[in-house]
């Protein structure tokens, strides 16, 4: 196969290439569908935010800015592209940046930005800090040279592209087009991108085979580079990386400045990381590519303006690189292009292929020839293309690409493939559609890719387990769907039979045992009915309705669910305004202190009056503000109120607590320490005085993220206890690993304790385990009396329950140190 070079330089052949483009189009346009005037009315166009760290006319920059104005993505329109430089590299300070911060805050104050794209360390770091500014909206980056990860912290919808240079294969190519090579010289910038240089190519030498003797030249600038460089001997290389001042004091030469500032004083090879370089003294090789990398950026941008999350698109790790030679360099040390790698571009090759005499007669009759076969192809393959183009986007928008199976848009006609001329009451179809538990776990422990090999394994397993008369359809996300023709009821229950068997086996991911559930959701009506939405409406509230019971049986579809689900939604949409409005009641449970006989604390527990729906049970309203998001507020809202109930109980002789829920999503959020402190501090509420009861399976996830919440908490003041203990996954190490002071034995042990003996063993061990770390125990819903003198002869003093007093509103408790006549 002949080696391919696309020589820049060769003006006469742009000439002809531009001529015969013209043409091709001037003919083209004369079988040209309608213009785009008359397509109709185009969507608006997105409004990218494009920030560069440093300043117009930093190569870098600018051929990343090329790339992105490039665009060159069908799918997605180019955006508004709104420039704005931070010209961080001549005004470092701090002063700049909050300059920036004013500018753009006047600038944009009525723009929304449906993206941001960054480029080079400062500009991520900026909007990183500006959150005010660019709260929510996705970032793409580029030009990071260490973990992005530091820069953006926890800020979602980020993603980009690392700036990594791989000496290895410049280095290779570099040793094979200089056979006599024994000494290889690194001039590097004295300053923390150097350091990174240095270790990089430390580790690149490392990797190879014993070669030349390497040396590090470590420049604070170039003032005395040209004398070293004059008594180098001829066998020696030159890499020349990063930006270095000319002068000690003077800001830092670009890094093509650079290569041809060492260039100019030296006759030795010279090889450099950018592909700028090229052209101004640098040999070439795989060089990092600005205008590459730019169009990278690009194409990373239309995936998330097409709808893409950023957290499901990768960092790229490596800067996309572009293999450049400059041909009067190869010329100069009398490199032969023969001896180029394959693909490799030319710098500066002269035109050579024809004479002068006969260039323009050849060119000329070529121009010709081309012109008549181009319009004797184009209208023959013209309707072919358009028909395949047609074909393969049609294809693209009703399949899913992971999988390979259809997506939602090809669901429709798959629901009408059996045969209507049956009778109705014989051919029917069944919708199902399953969604994986814990799907976002997997993904948050194992990452996206991970979950993407669950998904496409998923797809698999149900392509060997459906049969003729099913189809697939992947929904979206972690989400399918299973359509089956059927007839007869037997039918339908082999389906569910099926269904429920198939997560039997775990999955084998990257060698790993992934054992993996899902909620099944069902629906079915008969062929010659079919309502397309309602049963997918169907079959979706039925499976939310599996996942909210955890079930991994098939549920079916019946008006005991949509009721369910039609209270669930009034229950959601009617919560933030109860929460604002103050709707919210707080009542107290006392626990008591069985053998002082007093009330030793109170546990704060949430009431909600409707006024439609009446008195809504706890458990269903805290699930509804769970999966809406309202979790944070309603505890904020219990907290506060149940604080303000508390104060009069301060200055009680016994000293009692209050203990407050709360969830998960507090525990994760990060924020909630510091949300506490300015509650307590506000209500001048002590913080030893009040209890944080959480589960068990609160403490399963992020278990550093858990431990810090905890740290943080326990360093105001605050209590921990453990509430259900014994219901979840108790292990004696998580009670020395997150410090809690309390544990609250779950009433499941407590209701048959004067009967079994079982639970009374278990009571007695989580007793004495607590006694030996130091924890209080108290046990929940203590009903008799015969139940409390039992455990308090087990040595359990503080006790809850109905037993002692029913939860009352708050206000009734002011002033009460035990217990009010109606609890006797």
């Amino acid at each position: 196969m002949p080696r391919t070079f696309v020589h820049l330089h060769a003006w006469r052949l742009r000439g002809l290439i531009r001529a015969t483009a013209w043409a091709a189009v001037c003919m083209l346009s004369a079988g040209a569908p309608a213009s785009r005037a008359e397509l109709g009315t185009q969507t608006a166009r997105p409004q990218v935010l494009v920030l560069m760290s440093y300043h117009p006319g930093h190569s870098w920059e600018d051929r990343i800015l090329a790339g992105l104005n490039e665009w060159g993505g069908k799918g997605v329109a180019k955006p508004v592209f709104h420039t704005e430089w931070m010209d961080t590299k001549r005004y470092p300070g701090m002063e700049q940046r909050q300059h920036m911060a004013r500018y753009l805050t006047d600038k944009y104050a009525h723009q929304r930005f449906d993206l941001i794209a960054t480029v080079d360390d400062n500009a991520l770091e900026f909007v990183a800090r500006q959150s005010a500014l660019f709260d929510g909206t996705p970032v793409v980056f580029s030009g990071i040279n260490g973990d992005p990860a530091q820069i953006v912290g926890e800020r979602p919808k980020v993603t980009g592209i690392l700036e990594r240079f791989d000496l290895t294969r410049t280095l290779r190519i570099a040793l094979s087009l200089h056979p006599g090579t024994r000494r290889l010289i690194f001039i590097t910038p004295q300053d923390e991108t150097g350091t990174e240089l240095r270790n990089s190519v430390d580790t690149t030498l490392a990797l190879l085979p014993p070669g030349p003797q390497a040396e590090h030249w470590i420049a604070p600038d170039l003032s005395r580079i040209g004398e070293r460089l004059q008594h180098q001997h001829r066998d020696t290389l030159i890499f020349v990386l990063g930006s270095i001042p000319a002068l000690a004091g003077q800001p830092p030469l670009e890094p093509e400045e650079v290569t041809a500032f060492v260039h100019e004083r030296t006759q030795l090879p010279v090889y450099s990381d950018l592909d700028t370089s090229v052209g101004h003294g640098s040999v070439g090789g795989y060089m990092n590519s600005g205008l590459e990398t730019g169009r990278l950026q690009a194409s990373m941008a239309q995936q998330i303006l097409a709808g893409r999350a950023p957290s499901q698109i990768p960092y790229v790790r490596e800067t996309p690189l572009a293999l450049l030679f400059d041909y009067q360099e190869l010329q100069r040390l009398g490199v032969n292009t023969r001896h180029l790698p394959e693909g490799s571009t030319l710098l500066n090759e002269p035109v050579s292929i024809f004479d002068s005499e006969y260039r323009r007669p050849l060119i000329g009759f070529s121009l010709v020839m081309a012109l008549l076969l181009a319009s004797a192809a184009i209208l023959v393959i013209r309707s072919r293309v358009l028909a395949e183009r047609q074909r393969a986007l049609h294809y693209q928008a009703t399949h899913d690409d992971l999988t390979g199976l259809p997506n939602r848009h090809g669901l429709p006609p798959l629901l009408l493939q059996g045969d209507r001329n049956a009778a109705s009451d014989q051919e029917h179809v069944a919708l199902v559609m399953l969604g994986l538990n814990r799907f976002k776990l997997i993904n948050d422990t194992y990452g996206h890719a991970f979950g993407d090999a669950i998904v496409a394994a998923m797809a698999e397993r149900l392509r060997h387990w459906r049969t003729e008369r099913e189809a697939l359809v992947r929904f979206g996300g972690d989400s399918f769907v299973i359509v089956s023709h059927f007839r007869g009821e037997p039918a339908l229950e082999h389906l569910r039979t099926r269904c429920e068997a198939l997560f039997s086996q775990p999955f084998i991911i990257n060698g790993q045992r992934i054992p993996v559930t899902a909620a099944f959701g069902m629906s079915s009506a008969p062929l010659s009915a079919l309502d397309p939405e309602r049963l997918l409406r169907e079959a979706e509230t039925a499976m939310y309705e599996a996942k909210r019971n955890r079930s991994t049986q098939v549920v079916a579809f019946d008006c005991r669910i949509h009721v369910r689900t039609t209270r669930q939604f009034q229950i959601e949409a009617s919560l933030p305004d109860a929460i604002a409005n103050g709707e919210i009641e707080v009542y107290f449970q006392p626990i008591m202190d069985t053998v002082r006989d007093c009330i030793a604390g109170f546990e704060a527990l949430a009431r909600w009056q409707h006024p439609e729906l009446g008195a809504i049970p706890p458990p269903e309203f805290i699930r509804a503000a769970t999966e809406s998001g309202h979790i944070g507020a309603l505890t904020q809202c219990v907290l506060r109120k149940a604080c303000a109930a508390f104060l009069p109980h301060l200055s009680s002789p016994a000293q009692p607590y209050l203990a407050v829920n709360v969830s998960v999503s507090d525990i994760y959020s990060g924020e909630f320490p510091m949300q506490l402190a300015r509650t307590l501090a506000s209500l001048d509420m002590p913080a030893n005085r009040l209890v944080l009861e959480v589960t068990e399976d609160m403490l399963l996830g992020d278990e550093q993220l858990a431990a810090q919440t905890l740290a943080q908490l326990r360093s105001q003041g605050v209590r921990i206890a453990i509430d259900d203990f014994g219901t979840g996954y108790s292990s004696m190490s998580y009670l020395s690993h997150y410090q809690v002071h309390i544990i609250k034995i779950d009433r499941s042990f407590v209701r048959n304790l004067a009967t079994s003996a079982q639970d009374q063993k278990i009571v007695r061990a989580i007793i004495s385990m607590a006694a030996d770390l130091d924890l209080s125990v108290i046990t929940e819903g203590v009903e008799t009396q015969e139940q409390s003198a039992l455990l308090r002869s087990m040595g359990c003093v503080l006790q809850q329950g109905y037993v002692f007093s029913r939860p009352q509103p708050a206000r009734q408790w002011a002033g009460v140190t035990g217990l009010p006549a109606t609890a006797e």
